[in-house]
C-alpha cells in the first residue's frame, strides 16, 4: 500500500503512455510497405511439403505404436500380477480339498486330535 501511494506521488494520476497523432490512421499503409513482396518462389515446393507431411505421419505413427506397446505391457503386467497374488492367496488362505474330505471323515469317526497323536507316536 504504500509503494503504491509512493508511485503515485511521484508519477500522478495520469496515464504516462501516449501515442503520437495520426499513428493508427497511417498504421496498415506503414505496415503493408515494410513486409517483404510475396513470390511463389519463396513459398515452400508441393515436394518439400509433401516430404514433411510424410515425416510428421511417420514419427506419428511410430509414437502410436510406442504408446500402444507401452499400454499393452503396462496392461499384461498387472493383469498377471494381479492373477499371480490372487492365486497365491487362494493357496495360502484356502485349505487342500484332501485336509478338508480328511477332517470330515476324521469328525464322523469321532476321533480326536490326542487319540490321533497317541496312534502314530505307539509303535505297532
Amino acid at each position: 500500500m504504500k509503494e503504491e501511494k509512493f508511485i503515485r506521488k511521484k508519477y500522478g494520476h495520469s496515464n504516462p503512455f501516449k501515442v503520437p497523432e495520426g499513428y493508427f490512421e497511417h498504421f496498415t499503409a506503414d505496415l503493408m510497405s515494410k513486409l517483404p513482396e510475396y513470390s511463389p518462389s519463396t513459398a515452400p515446393s508441393a515436394p518439400t511439403i509433401r516430404l514433411h507431411r510424410r515425416r510428421i505421419i511417420g514419427y506419428a505413427a511410430a509414437a502410436a505404436l510406442c504408446g500402444c506397446m507401452i499400454l499393452g505391457a503396462s496392461h499384461h503386467y498387472f493383469t498377471h500380477r494381479t492373477i499371480d497374488k490372487a492365486a497365491m492367496s487362494a493357496n495360502s488362505e484356502a485349505p487342500n480339498t484332501e485336509d478338508v474330505y480328511m477332517n470330515d471323515v476324521l469328525d464322523y469317526a469321532m476321533v480326536s486330535n490326542e487319540e490321533i497323536a497317541q496312534y502314530l507316536t505307539d509303535a505297532h
